[in-house]
């Protein structure tokens, strides 16, 4: 049984937890809210940031790292798919192509992990620098669909697509922790 010295302390506790959960989430949904205003995909971004329970309790450097990790995740995701399609594949432009992706792709990942790292680091400038280089890789993937050989939709054009977006996202909340002079 609780005894009524400790009420004291539960009611403070429980006013706090309710105070910050109640004054944060507004706080950082209004902070999504103007990071996707930015963006060309309104829709694409509040529905990935908000979705995710991070995000919506954190601060602005916070918002990087969730979209970068974001971002993780559709790289895994999509490398993951493209062991499915190889074996589907069975022309040989087919399975060059793919193995090209394969490689763009793990490259990129490479590079947007490299790029939380920059963040955590709050080294920014770095930041920019591994986004645009994976970015530039996934950018590859999609367009050696139209390059050697007849044009082809990539079978990953949607994945590539998302890539691009949350790359979008990242720069501009970069963009916003550079120092402004």
């Amino acid at each position: 049984m609780v005894s009524f010295k400790c009420f004291p302390s539960l009611a403070i506790i429980f006013l706090a937890t309710f105070a910050f959960s109640f004054n944060g989430c507004h706080a950082d949904r209004a902070l999504i809210d103007s990071v996707c205003r930015q963006s060309q995909d309104y829709s694409f971004c509040t529905t990935n940031l908000i979705s995710d329970p991070r995000a919506v309790n954190t601060d602005l450097h916070g918002l990087a790292l969730v979209s970068i990790s974001l971002t993780v995740a559709q790289i895994q995701d999509t490398l993951g798919r493209i062991s499915n399609i190889q074996r589907r594949i069975t022309n040989p432009l087919g399975k060059k192509r793919i193995r090209v992706c394969q490689n763009d792709y793990k490259a990129s990942l490479g590079n947007f992990q490299n790029s939380f790292s920059s963040t955590s680091k709050n080294a920014y400038w770095d930041t920019i620098n591994f986004v645009r280089d994976g970015t530039n890789q996934v950018i590859h993937c999609h367009n050696i669909y139209r390059m050697n050989g007849p044009i082809a939709t990539s079978p990953i054009a949607r994945d590539d697509t998302k890539v691009i977006k949350y790359s979008e996202i990242i720069l501009i909340i970069v963009d916003r922790l550079i120092p402004k002079k």
